[in-house]
């Protein structure tokens, strides 16, 4: 009975459950069902496909940045880039 519990839930799993999976993946806390739910919700919907992958540029984003700021490097942003930084998160406080 327990497998059918573990089949349903891996076909049934919606974005937004998906999406803390991902989360904590990256801690690596997933059970084995967990990712497999995962992996396969991420396989069917291109939303989730393109959330991971965006994830996925941010956090080697960040990871160059901290290399840089670890090796006591500035960060090379010129104004223009951070002007175009600044609007982009106002556009999305307003959308949401």
């Amino acid at each position: 009975m327990i497998w059918i519990r573990t089949i349903w839930y891996i076909l049934t799993l919606r974005c937004e459950e998906a999406d803390r999976l991902r989360s904590r993946a990256r801690g690596g806390e997933l059970t084995r069902t967990e990712r497999v739910a995962e992996r396969l919700h991420r396989s069917l919907c291109s939303s989730c496909r393109k959330a991971a992958a965006q994830l996925d540029q941010i956090d080697r984003a960040l990871e160059h940045l901290a290399d840089g700021l670890s090796e006591g490097r500035a960060p090379d942003w010129d104004e223009q880039r951070a002007a175009r930084l600044d609007e982009a998160m106002r556009r999305a406080q307003q959308e949401s």
